[in-house]
């Protein structure tokens, strides 16, 4: 198909398209606003899809790109039949494009794909399969992030046929394949103005109206690109009013649609936890001015006064704490609390290495919140057995926590060991070995640098007589106490 004016004529689901000679499954619909050199990647993950291309259909809406994307989308749609691109002027945002796209797809489901990611070879096949079988009334794929983009994680670890919503809430993104009676049936629409979590606002109504939300996790579906330009939307900075605005547009629909007025309040609680709270962890809440952090509390001080004024119940440990310090608006103690953020985020480093007769001393610099009952915890990597070994404290000039020693010795089981600080919780933080600390060796045994940047100890080529030695004497002092 060659490109076109836009149509805003809605076509019915299951429409053949010229040169196809069969119904469309799916229709890939792709907003574009300068994606070059981006959308290469995803044309070409389009050409090797699996699926039939007599099932899909893609719908390229160009946004009044300024780069050369336009030509060549045109270019690409010439040769190919279940391509079309629809041109128009600039909106500003995703939303109308989308839109657009939507009213012209004549697909049972519609895909929304963005044009800087691409696809897995087998994506569109395996989708159509899934939902072919199980009835899905929408399908969120598995998301690969990459460039450094954050997505995907848990929550597509795995497949879930009936995936609940709390869930699904946890994947607000647009990059979902839809069944497309449900949007039309419920009028569900992207908004179109300049806003924050515009997707998301769609999203949340589909979710609650779907009869079954799924999750795919048994594939690589979709690759999610942070761009090297920092053109995403996400990373355009945001406005406190407004983003909070739009959770609060997503809790009202959770507090309408969702039966149980218990479990609503649930779901708005997680929201906000995720959208919400994310703004005041360590680094990022400190890093604002303080004018910006006095307005996210403001606005998320109003919106827990709608939405959850009595609930503090729903939430746990540190969160409770914000949350709480929020509804007070206690500026001071939420930069007290990101500022213990920061410090309980930071590892065990190790200083120096040094040998000692049959032992290595170790000389730790430990963060604050380690207290003087801690030990450095000594674990087999292959038999998981640990060894407890007291610190020993004092303060250092210029470090940037306490300084802290122990001496192994190296009467220790041959292996790889593992290194770590135990704390009073039972939790064990593993202690770091800066890249440019070099290699420590001693009687066969090596402090080495693992590939994760932790510290270990490899003592398989320890020499035997040491350690018959250090048996030796011990057996000694032992004779000896039993003759007294």
């Amino acid at each position: 198909m060659s490109s076109d004016m836009v149509s805003s004529v809605p076509a019915e689901s299951g429409t053949s398209i010229k040169g196809t000679g069969g119904p469309i499954f799916t229709s890939i619909v792709v907003p574009v606003y300068n994606s070059m050199p981006y959308l290469t990647d995803l044309l070409d993950s389009l050409d090797v899809q699996t699926l039939d291309k007599a099932l899909f259909e893609v719908i390229f809406v160009d946004d009044g790109s300024t780069d050369s994307g336009g030509q060549v989308l045109d270019e690409y749609a010439a040769s190919r039949d279940h391509v079309s691109v629809i041109h128009q002027e600039n909106s500003g945002w995703a939303g109308k494009p989308r839109n657009v796209g939507m009213d012209r797809a004549i697909g049972e489901y519609i895909f929304f794909v963005d044009s800087d990611d691409w696809l897995g070879a087998e994506a569109l096949a395996r989708m159509r399969e899934f939902a072919i079988k199980y009835g899905s009334d929408v399908i969120a794929p598995r998301l690969v992030p990459t460039g450094g983009r954050k997505g995907g994680g848990s929550t597509f670890a795995r497949t879930v046929i009936d995936a609940p919503l709390e869930h699904m809430l946890k994947t607000l993104m647009p990059q979902k394949m839809i069944r497309a009676e449900l949007l039309r049936t419920k009028n569900i629409r992207f908004r179109e103005d300049k806003v924050r979590l515009e997707d998301g606002m769609a999203l949340v109504q589909v979710y609650c109206a779907a009869q079954r939300n799924s999750v795919l996790g048994d594939y690589d579906y979709y690759y999610i690109r942070a761009r090297s330009d920092g053109a995403n939307i996400s990373m355009t900075p945001i406005d406190p009013e407004s983003y909070t605005a739009s959770l609060a547009h997503i809790a009202t629909t959770l507090l309408e649609d969702v039966p149980d007025p218990d479990y609503a309040k649930d779901l708005v609680a997680s929201l906000f936890a995720r959208k919400g709270l994310k703004v005041y962890r360590g680094q990022r809440f400190l890093n604002y001015r303080e004018a910006k952090r006095e307005g996210w509390i403001r606005a998320h001080r109003a919106f827990l006064t709608e939405f959850l004024p009595d609930d503090l119940h729903r939430f746990e440990g540190l969160r409770q704490k914000k949350v709480a310090c929020i509804l007070e608006g206690d500026h001071d103690e939420l930069v007290r609390l990101a500022r213990q953020e920061i410090n309980e985020k930071q590892a065990p480093i190790v200083q120096t290495v040094s040998p000692e007769g049959h032992s290595l001393r170790f000389t730790l610099v430990v963060p604050d919140y380690v207290s003087e009952s801690s030990s450095l915890v000594v674990e087999q990597r292959k038999t998981k057995a640990r060894q407890h070994i007291p610190l020993h404290f004092s303060h250092g000039e210029g470090t940037a926590g306490q300084l802290a020693t122990a001496i192994i010795p190296l009467d220790v089981p041959q292996g790889l060991l593992d290194l770590s600080v135990g704390l009073q919780d039972g939790q064990l933080r593993r202690i770091e070995f800066p890249l440019e600390s070099s290699e420590t060796r001693h009687l066969g045994a090596r402090v080495y640098r693992t590939a994760n940047g932790y510290a270990s100890v490899d003592t398989r080529q320890l020499q035997t007589g040491i350690v018959h030695g250090v048996l030796s004497r011990a057996s000694k002092v032992l004779g000896k106490i039993l003759k007294r």
